[in-house]
């Protein structure tokens, strides 16, 4: 369409402006040229349309520029490699906000090298450099090219944004011979969505770091002791005052009998006095305060706070925070949808037998919670033990698993250390992102979960373990073992029994009761008046898709919860891509079987030109021949 209307005189009128310097007499407007294009050739009147001087940055500046942009890299190049496979001869690039190309992904013969600077100053009129100029969706075709070299190309790009707006990159589609694909702003557009999600959802995980090091700071700053004790009475967690008084490590004190270091018979009741007692150390303490939370499966834990001064006043409002910190993640697991009340039918089945259990989802979806409410309704006696296999250094992940005896390796501590599997005694070990372990690893955990026995690292004796095992990855762990990234074997043994725990976006419905629980939970926390969630805003958050699921909606009602002044949260507390967020507009019919006869009819025409060689036709699109054999099947072309 665009090559037929556009062209008309432009040729002739590109020629007049790059001889003369005139576009047109002050009175008449130059027929079909598009303001877009008068706009970008006046500001490329001092480019040369004919030579060229290529321009691409040096190595090492390139590994610095990619380096800097290594995160947009990232999340962006398999989006691009599947706007790749619509088919056609065609160029896609990724470019940074200067317009150097960050990537480049070809299925023609002609490429656009990473390094290549694709601005307006160097190559005029162009989609990248009038994109990132124009800061929106741009197509330029043929003669509308400001430099000569570029009369034959088409191309088409749609700015990247970051969750500040500013622009970061772009995505460029250029056919040097040829039309574009049918809807190729539409494509593109789709593709920038996608880009933007993962993008903000990476700004909001970057954020929920830093919430978690604050808190943890704000507990181990604490003046008075606080241990979390669990339903069976073994410790759970430690903040560092205590760790400092009984000078131990918090490996060391998890997983401790709280009994066993009190004096027998001591009921632990607020301004209880009281001998902690631990090894050969004995101090004297009294209670500050007792909070009790409870699971979803009815089991109690305890927030235990003292001091060693018995004459120190309590900081009430330190204290109330603190306790807030721990509140029971029951709110985090509830839900109604038909598709949450089948998941929890299947936990709940699931904790009733001794198999291992293969957790698979998005991130931000509550694996670890499942996990955890597994472990508590089993019954279980010994810990719930969590371990992130892609946060522990592989070469350290050994001994975090299986422990290591004394002097087994340089810096090992004195006396060794017990590992995750130890710990996870007769209870629960949780080896979330599972597919992240390395293939040695993966090794030594099938032994493993197939003896039931681990051998210490340095150690030459094995210890036999009931442990449980859950994992849990956001990958398709059953795809990485077809990529040959995942060992078929551990599959098998890890997924005896499979729970698949649905993103936010698959159970809207629950986002209400989701939301109204995050906004009491929110309101005690802070000591605020309970909040009433407005109906516009309601509204807004059943529309938006979550790609960061229910830990993003945690998030947001904590916002808004901290900056709302009334008692109502209206809009404007809500962050702008929330309110501005538009649903991804589905693919018509009509524009999808489009694009099957255009994907239809370039294969055909390669075809010919190969003379029906499939290998080569395969090579020219840049696809496998077997996804060729596929297509030609479905299309009628075998």
């Amino acid at each position: 369409m665009h090559m037929a209307t556009r062209q008309g005189n432009i040729d002739t009128i590109w020629y007049n402006y790059v001889k003369n310097g005139v576009l047109f007499d002050q009175s008449k407007q130059p027929r079909g040229v598009r303001p877009l294009i008068i706009n970008s050739w006046k500001r490329c009147r001092s480019v040369d349309p004919v030579n060229y001087e290529r321009f691409i940055l040096p190595e090492k500046s390139l590994e610095t520029r990619l380096a800097i942009n290594q995160k947009l890299i990232s999340i962006a190049v398999p989006i691009i490699q599947d706007i790749s496979s619509i088919g056609g001869k065609n160029c896609i690039l990724l470019c940074d906000n200067e317009g150097y190309v960050l990537e480049t992904i070809s299925n023609c013969d002609y490429t656009i090298p990473p390094g290549i600077k694709c601005s307006e100053e160097y190559l005029g009129t162009n989609a990248v450099g009038t994109a990132l100029i124009e800061g929106g969706p741009v197509e330029i075709h043929g003669f509308e090219h400001f430099k000569s070299m570029l009369h034959t190309f088409s191309c088409a790009a749609v700015p990247i944004r970051d969750p500040e707006e500013e622009i970061i990159g772009l995505i460029d589609i250029t056919n040097p011979f040829g039309k574009l694909p049918s809807g190729v702003i539409r494509i593109l557009k789709l593709g920038v969505q996608v880009i933007e999600h993962q993008l903000r959802w990476e700004k909001e995980r970057e954020k929920r770091k830093e919430t978690e090091a604050v808190l943890g700071v704000i507990k181990d700053s604490m003046e008075h002791c606080m241990l979390t004790v669990d339903s069976r009475g073994k410790i759970t967690d430690a903040n560092q005052k205590i760790l400092d008084l009984v000078g131990k490590r918090k490996d060391n004190l998890i997983g401790v009998d709280f009994q066993d270091i009190l004096k027998k018979g001591i009921a632990f009741a607020p301004g209880k006095q009281f001998d902690l007692r631990f090894n050969s150390l004995s101090l004297p303490c009294r209670v500050v305060r007792q909070e009790k939370i409870t699971t979803s499966y009815g089991t109690d834990k305890s927030i235990l706070l003292f001091t060693t001064n018995t004459t120190d006043t309590t900081n009430e409002n330190t204290i109330q925070s603190s306790i807030s910190q721990a509140k029971s993640f029951k709110e985090n697991i509830i839900g109604e949808a038909a598709i949450w009340r089948k998941l929890m039918a299947r936990a709940t089945k699931a904790a009733k037998v001794p198999s291992n259990v293969l957790i698979e989802g998005d991130s931000g979806t509550g694996k670890e919670l499942i996990a955890k409410a597994i472990h508590l309704e089993s019954g279980r006696t010994g810990s719930f033990v969590p371990i992130n296999c892609g946060a522990v250094p592989k070469e350290l992940i050994e001994s975090e698993l299986f422990g290591y005896e004394d002097g087994a390796f340089t810096g090992a501590k004195k006396g060794g250390k017990i590992g995750k599997f130890e710990m996870a005694d007769k209870g629960t070990l949780f080896l979330d992102e599972i597919g992240e372990m390395t293939p040695d690893m993966q090794v030594r955990l099938l032994r493993v979960l197939q003896d039931k026995r681990i051998t210490p690292v340095g150690g030459t004796k094995s210890k036999f373990i009931d442990a449980r095992i859950l994992a849990a990855t956001n990958r398709n762990l059953w795809q990485e073992v077809l990529n040959g990234g995942f060992r078929e074997d551990l599959y098998y043994r890890l997924n005896v029994i499979h729970i698949t725990v649905p993103p936010l976006k698959a159970r809207k419905d629950d986002i209400p009761l989701l939301a109204n629980n995050f906004v009491q939970k929110f309101c005690h926390q802070f000591n605020k008046p309970v909040m009433q969630i407005d109906d516009e805003v309601m509204e807004l958050l059943y529309r938006y898709d979550w790609p960061g699921n229910v830990r993003e909606l945690s998030n947001i009602i904590e916002n808004a919860v901290v900056f709302t002044e009334g008692n109502v949260i209206l809009d404007d507390i809500l962050p702008p891509h929330i309110k501005e967020f538009v649903p991804m507009p589905t693919i018509t019919d009509t524009d999808n079987q489009g694009l099957k006869e255009y994907e239809k009819e370039i294969i055909a025409k390669t075809l010919e030109i190969n003379k029906g060689n499939v290998s080569k036709t395969a090579r020219d699109l840049g696809i496998a021949r077997n996804t060729l054999y596929r297509k030609m099947k479905k299309m009628g072309l075998d």
